[in-house]
């Protein structure tokens, strides 16, 4: 790999995050609406999204917040105007993101996904009956298009299911009283980082460095051209490098760099560019990494045993339950057998004591 010439570097200067070793969550990423065009033209595969720009994205998260509470202070509601040729707007459609800095499988979210929709197609009712009164009561009444979506940064495939009716016992049996929709997953890692590179935006940078979860994800990046990342990071905004520090700087942490290492290497970040970091890969922490992947496995094989111990414990329980029905039936069948018997005896005494008294 081409390393940056060491006679452009300028002095390091300190970098201070304002998030620390928090995660920077999605909201983070997708409240720039130059990243979320580019993610909705370029990675939904959607095409009434294909030619969605900038300008015409609208950030309406926070008033259906409002509605909805803390639980989803990390999801994002969109609010996407899609125009005519000419340049005017022919449609408004909303965009649900379900996105919190996702690294596993979230099963119930396609109910969450529903309470979204729920609220914002009775905030749009309510809405269009104060501009013409009792307008929704009107046969042509139409409620506006939501396309949800999950962006997922996990490594697991996504095996949540797809539809709300999945969710909904009975699904197949009374299929026609159940409300359904479908949402699309966009996972960093159904992308390799040969397709992402080749996309050369600023969101497949995002999407490339949210892939690193392990010290084998970053040797993967480090096949990466240098110049292409340098490049991308070079001709971003500033306001969307400042997003890329910020995800660089919890990586590092999750990679147990010392501070002092990971703060000389995010100043360079900010003095000459991503070369800096291709530079000074090999002081992160990888052993450590592998150090704690190495005893997260041995957590999660002791978990496994002891969920094996709990298993056999529950069955031998079960088996003991067993045993004691059947002794219990058993002596029940016996009782049962013997208070027979001593019905029948007590009949042939009194048939006995009669036949005496006749004679």
């Amino acid at each position: 790999m081409k390393k940056t010439s060491q006679n452009k570097r300028r002095k390091n200067t300190s970098y201070h995050p304002e998030m620390h070793v928090r995660d920077v969550n999605s909201r983070e990423i997708f409240k720039n609406e130059r990243l979320t065009s580019q993610f909705l033209r370029n990675y939904t595969n959607i095409p009434l999204l294909s030619n969605v720009m900038p300008e015409d994205i609208e950030d309406v998260s926070k008033k259906y917040r409002a509605f909805l509470g803390v639980e989803y202070e990390s999801d994002t509601i969109k609010k996407v105007y899609i125009r005519k040729p000419d340049g005017t707007i022919e449609r408004e459609v909303f965009v649900l993101s379900l996105i919190e800095h996702k690294s596993d499988i979230d099963y119930d979210v396609a109910m969450q996904l529903l309470r979204y929709m729920c609220v914002i197609w009775q905030e749009y009712k309510v809405t269009q009956n104060k501009i013409k009164k009792s307008s929704s009561h009107n046969k042509d009444f139409r409620y506006p298009l939501i396309i949800p979506i999950v962006y997922y940064e996990g490594k697991r495939k996504w095996t949540a299911g797809l539809n709300l009716r999945d969710r909904i016992e009975f699904a197949d049996e009374m299929e026609k009283y159940i409300p359904d929709f479908t949402y699309q997953v966009v996972s960093v890692n159904q992308y390799t980082n040969e397709e992402l590179s080749r996309k050369h935006d600023e969101m497949s940078l995002v999407m490339l460095i949210n892939k690193i979860q392990s010290a084998e994800d970053l040797a993967e990046f480090r096949k990466i051209s240098e110049e292409i990342v340098d490049n991308i990071y070079g001709n971003a905004p500033e306001e969307i490098k400042e997003i890329y520090k910020k995800i660089l700087w919890s990586l590092l942490m999750k990679l147990q760099v010392p501070g002092d290492e990971a703060q000389e290497i995010m100043g360079g970040i900010g003095g000459q560019g991503m070369g800096y970091l291709f530079e000074n890969m090999d002081k992160m922490d990888i052993q450590a990494e592998r150090r704690n992947t190495k005893r997260e496995k041995e957590r999660a094989d002791a978990a496994e045993q002891q969920r094996d111990i709990a298993e056999q414990q529950r069955d031998a329980a079960e088996q003991q339950r067993d045993i004691a029905e059947q002794q219990r039936d058993i002596a029940e069948q016996r009782a049962e057998q013997m208070a027979k018997e001593m019905e029948l005896m007590k009949k042939k005494v009194e048939e006995f004591e009669k036949s005496k008294e006749v004679h």
